[in-house]
């Protein structure tokens, strides 16, 4: 049997990313396939910040109260407009918020500070006091310079992102193509046919995980514990495209486990069948001659999630161009003890305490079949092998119960 960490590196060394797809910035998902760089200076001129009166401040800089300027009001200049190019030094506009400053203007004076007069139906603006230079403009280039980095390569866009692209007039974006997965449930106990029958949890938990990571489900089905009708429907997935084939049940060494002899007999490579990890140490992982990648997953519902979080999401992850995730640290809140040649997931809660430390309890109740912890835990603890023992105060490594990334506190 494989360490936890030998089958990471199976997964790093036989699943790569599908190919990459030019996509509109507004409607694009998925990983970026190259860093972005800016064209262009954001903001691409100098704007005002805010409503007020634009000028030249070196005009104020004598200004006071006994020896005020006034400098004439010449017009106003809105959001979108082109400012005038034929202003004199000692000019003043109206200006909006977000408009082009004049090319000779340096400065803004908010427009609940300006003092107006009126003369021979003309306005002043009035000042007391000289004004900052830079004062309440903002600068060209002053979000995003010319060349600089937008977004990483293998960075997951998301609504936020695209402010920036699109402020940094990029329209389209290069993504790596989204694998599309297939999930086949087995067992007769799940056909519901009679009353030793049980619901099928892991055909849909497997779905809404996958598509919570942003993957299209090309196929949901279900075979009993016949290995004839086991191919059929695997081969119905890989007829329908799915880059990553998901199987629960019929891993382990029983008379109804048919999931290994079905891959091998369909010309899969057998990549790691059974780890050193609980729950889930009957996992499968195996490879097609045409690259499309299948883990065979035990059928109790926990170790379905485990065999999903830590292993399918790993491949998911790498399909998508993304980096393998990496855990949290965390404060181990109970003293614990387990099999030293497992490594162990296990359900867990985390809080933060007023200090900001993240403080983790490993729950009692940690068999594959029990899934009631899952309505108090809100992360998951993973306790390496080669470890008995970890001890109240150890650092303990922890990861959100999905790929989402957010632990709910």
């Amino acid at each position: 049997m494989k360490k936890y960490s030998e089958a990471l590196k199976l997964i790093q060394n036989n699943v790569s990313v599908i190919g990459v797809e030019e996509l509109d910035t507004q409607s694009a998902k998925g990983a970026i396939a190259e860093d972005i760089i800016s064209s262009n200076a954001v903001p691409s001129f100098s704007n005002s910040a805010m409503d007020g009166y634009c000028l030249k401040s070196e005009l104020t800089s004598n200004a006071s109260a006994e020896n005020p300027v006034e400098l004439p009001i010449k017009g106003t200049i809105f959001a979108g407009d082109k400012p005038p190019s034929n202003t004199e030094d000692s000019d003043v506009y109206e200006i909006m918020t977000g408009s082009k400053m004049p090319d000779q203007m340096d400065t803004v004076l908010p427009v609940e500070k300006g003092d107006l007069i009126e003369k021979e139906g003309s306005k002043f603006l009035v000042l007391n006091e000289p004004i900052k230079r830079d004062a309440n403009v903002r600068k060209s280039g002053e979000d995003f310079q010319k060349d600089e980095l937008i977004l990483s390569k293998g960075t997951m866009i998301n609504d936020h992102h695209k402010i920036a692209l699109i402020m940094n007039q990029e329209n389209t974006i290069q993504v790596f193509q989204n694998p599309k997965i297939g999930i086949l449930t087995t067992g007769n106990e799940l056909d519901g046919s009679s009353a030793a029958s049980v619901p099928n949890s892991n055909g849909p938990f497997l779905e809404s995980s996958a598509q919570s990571m942003g993957l299209e489900c090309s196929n949901n089905l279900h075979a009993g514990d016949d290995i004839n009708e086991i191919i059929e429907q695997i081969q119905k997935i890989k007829d329908s495209g799915a880059n990553l084939i998901l199987t629960s049940g019929g891993v382990s060494a029983g008379k109804a486990d048919f999931i290994p002899a079905a891959l091998t007999q369909m010309g899969a490579e057998t990549l790691f069948h059974k780890l050193w990890i609980r729950p889930g140490k009957p996992v499968l992982m195996a490879k097609f001659p045409d690259g499309q990648i299948a883990f065979g997953l035990p059928g109790n519902p926990v170790s379905v999630a485990v065999g999903f979080r830590f292993l399918a999401a790993q491949a998911i992850r790498i399909l998508q161009g993304r980096a393998l995730e990496k855990p949290i640290a965390s404060k181990n809140s109970i003293n614990y003890k387990k099999s030293e040649k497992f490594c162990l997931f296990a359900k867990a809660i985390a809080r933060v305490d007023e200090d900001g430390q993240i403080h983790t309890e490993v729950m009692s109740g940690q068999e594959s079949f029990k899934v009631k912890p899952f309505r108090d835990a809100n992360c998951w603890a993973m306790i390496p092998e080669g470890i008995e023992s970890i001890k109240k105060g150890e650092t303990i490594s922890i990861y959100p119960l999905s790929d989402d990334g957010n632990i709910d506190f």
